[in-house]
């Protein structure tokens, strides 16, 4: 291939399905850099002073300017990690508590549960036909012969409840009530 002159290189060229548009024309090789002689002015009473090229030390010491990277990326890529890591043990914890909640929300509703079972069976036995098999299985009978009415001692042998109205009422007159 033939190397190309600065002015061949610099030409622009339309590229083709681009809509016209110039398009650059890459050089065959990357200009070299190349080290300047530094120039200063020298100031009132000083030796004027060249460098005609950079030395070792100068290069080293423009090297030096610049931080490292290394200790930067791994204090970037440590902090990233240690976040991970707090994190997924965060996650991990709250997991378990949730687990927990869940155990005693089920038990609570399991109590609940056996709290109502006992408030129907407890009012089950207070029906008069559970009274009544209960008193049979002890062989207890009821006494149909003997009617117990209470009075009041009089020789007429009212009731006590005769006559009486319930609490806070008072009688109508001839309702007989």
């Amino acid at each position: 291939m033939r190397q190309l002159t600065r002015s061949e290189q610099d030409v622009r060229r339309t590229a083709p399905g681009r809509g016209g548009r110039p398009a650059r024309v890459p050089r065959a090789t990357p200009p070299a850099r190349r080290a300047r002689p530094v120039r200063t002015v020298p100031a009132a009473g000083q030796a004027v002073r060249t460098v005609a090229a950079p030395t070792a030390a100068a290069s080293a010491a423009r090297r030096r300017g610049r931080a490292p990277r290394a200790p930067f990326l791994l204090l970037v890529v440590g902090l990233l990690c240690g976040g991970l890591v707090s994190l997924l043990l965060l996650n991990t914890i709250l997991a378990q508590d949730s687990f927990r909640a869940n155990e005693l929300r089920n038990g609570n509703n399991q109590l609940r549960q056996k709290k109502e079972e006992l408030k129907h069976l407890n009012a089950q036995m207070d029906t008069p036909e559970w009274l009544a098999q209960n008193a049979e299985k002890q062989g207890q009978q009821p006494d149909w012969d003997d009617l117990n009415v209470i009075t009041d001692g009089s020789a007429n042998g009212k009731a006590a409840s005769d006559g009486q109205t319930p609490a806070g009422q008072e009688r109508v007159p001839g309702t007989g009530r």
